[in-house]
């Protein structure tokens, strides 16, 4: 923890830098995925994008801004709010697939509807259901991965938000 302090202290930009490269290897991972493996993404797979492009844009201002200062802890407070919501998403999702719960594109229909209220919705619906798991490695779920890995970084950002905190505190 001693070392993190000084590397953090040498240079209180590192956080942001930290964040935003892997915010870049997510989402250059979740395309690569997407467009030359071949694995179309579910909606819920989408949407779990968006943490990771929201933390990305506060990494940049957390890295722009003032070190220690309002811009740069409020940039990685966004970016540990942004994680936590992916986080919880990823959650979420993994509770589909594993069917503890449903979600609208599980492909689950109600019997209750009329021929036409079918057709609507088949129509309406993503190609993919959520609740399939193509994506696995090791013989678990990429939303898994995501879940822990958008935790890491949650905590990361507030032991970062917290030495800088203490490092402003001590230059004042």
């Amino acid at each position: 923890m001693n070392s993190l302090i000084q590397q953090i202290s040498k240079n209180p930009k590192l956080p942001g830098l930290f964040i935003l490269l892997v915010c870049i290897a997510a989402l250059s991972t979740a395309y690569f995925v997407e467009y030359v493996v071949g694995i179309d993404p579910c909606i819920l797979c989408l949407y779990q994008r968006i943490p990771y492009a929201a933390a990305g844009l506060f990494a940049l201002f957390a890295i722009i801004g003032k070190p220690g200062g309002f811009t740069q802890q409020a940039a990685l407070f966004g970016c540990l709010i942004a994680f936590l919501v992916g986080g919880s998403l990823a959650f979420y999702h993994f509770g589909v697939e594993e069917k503890w719960w449903q979600a609208a594109c599980s492909g689950a229909q109600s019997l209750n509807m009329s021929f036409e209220d079918l057709k609507a919705s088949i129509m309406s619906e993503p190609l993919k259901p959520c609740d399939s798991r193509d994506w696995v490695m090791f013989g678990i779920s990429i939303t898994v991965y995501n879940t822990i890995a958008s935790l890491f970084l949650a905590l990361s950002c507030f032991t970062s938000l917290t030495i800088l905190r203490k490092l402003k505190a001590h230059t004042q």
